[in-house]
């Protein structure tokens, strides 16, 4: 198993969902709280629900959970075990491994914990977000294949959520080209990797799958509202290459990013845009006409509030 720090096994205990619990998982918002009002999460290793009770500073309900959650870390620590020996990789919050740019852009609302499959160094890269429907013209095909060449040309990858349509459309063209690719998935990681050719470009080190959600999930809209923001907030900027009117994931996902300033929001606009692309625009995306204007990327990005960025850990690991 791979060595980690105890800091590392909290956060991990506090959140996962390899090993079922009797208490439930703790949720983004409850876990950077807690984060915030300790020094560090292995501090509350070996505690009872009263001494967690004083020194973090919460409510008896929630004392009795975290404890029950750490209390599992024998056996844990097997499942984690089995999981690691079969290629998934648990990255908590406290983890070198950790992508930054998503404390930084998301706050308290970025998942304490990625489930990840392939490189996770992948993550921490310049990434183009490709961004648009299932259900794609063959315009909007070639714009989604064609922003992934360009990525590729000036040394980016691409993220998307590995869905069909536009987001398997950028991911695989980038990879045709030599380049690397981020899937993010809202549906079980477990299930994908078992394709021949996922499995031949995750050992050849160019694509990383990741969720923030159980690895054996299935799809649900809650989850892929969930994910969206994890695509935009690892991104350069991402390009919505199709979007319906004020309806579907992808309208959300662009209006969610574009509200809380998470990172640029790029809409085509060229030849084949849609109504809802021009709804984007008229919302403050910034419009671009040829793939060729994508690069360079010179879109400002505003900064989540200060106020809702989790505490920066200073840890040994």
């Amino acid at each position: 198993m791979t060595s980690r720090t105890d800091s590392s096994l909290a956060a991990l205990l506090l959140t996962q969902r390899l090993l079922d619990t009797p208490a439930t998982p703790l949720k983004s918002s409850e876990y950077w709280s807690l984060v915030a009002a300790v020094s560090d999460p292995a501090d509350l290793l070996g505690r009872s629900p009263s001494e967690i009770r004083e020194l973090a500073g919460v409510e008896e309900a929630l004392a009795d959970r975290v404890a029950t959650l750490l209390d599992a870390a024998t056996l844990f620590a097997i499942r984690l075990d089995e999981a690691e020996q079969s290629g998934l990789h648990l990255i908590s919050s406290v983890d070198a491994d950790y992508p930054v740019r998503l404390t930084d852009r998301l706050g308290h609302t970025a998942p304490p914990l990625l489930y990840a499959v392939g490189d996770p160094k992948l993550l921490e890269t310049d990434l183009l977000g490709v961004v648009g429907s299932r259900d794609v013209s063959d315009a909007a095909a070639e714009v989604a294949k064609g922003a992934a060449a360009q990525a590729v040309a000036h040394g980016f990858g691409v993220v998307s959520g590995a869905a069909k349509g536009v987001d398997r459309l950028a991911m695989g063209a980038s990879l045709e080209a030599d380049g690397r690719a981020v899937g993010v998935l809202a549906d079980s990681l477990i299930r994908m990797t078992r394709d021949a050719e996922v499995r031949r470009a995750v050992s050849d080190g160019r694509l990383c799958l990741c969720t923030p959600y159980k690895p054996t999930a299935g799809f649900s809209v809650a989850n892929a509202m969930g994910r969206n923001k994890v695509i935009y907030a690892l991104s350069q900027a991402t390009l919505v290459v199709a979007a319906d009117v004020e309806k579907g994931g992808t309208w959300a996902g662009a209006m969610e990013s574009l509200r809380r300033g998470i990172t640029p929001v790029v809409v085509w606009a060229g030849a084949g845009a849609g109504e809802g692309n021009k709804a984007l625009e008229g919302r403050g995306a910034a419009a671009v006409h040829s793939l060729e204007a994508l690069f360079p990327l010179r879109v400002a990005r505003h900064p989540v509030d200060p106020a809702q960025q989790p505490p920066q850990l200073a840890l040994d690991i």
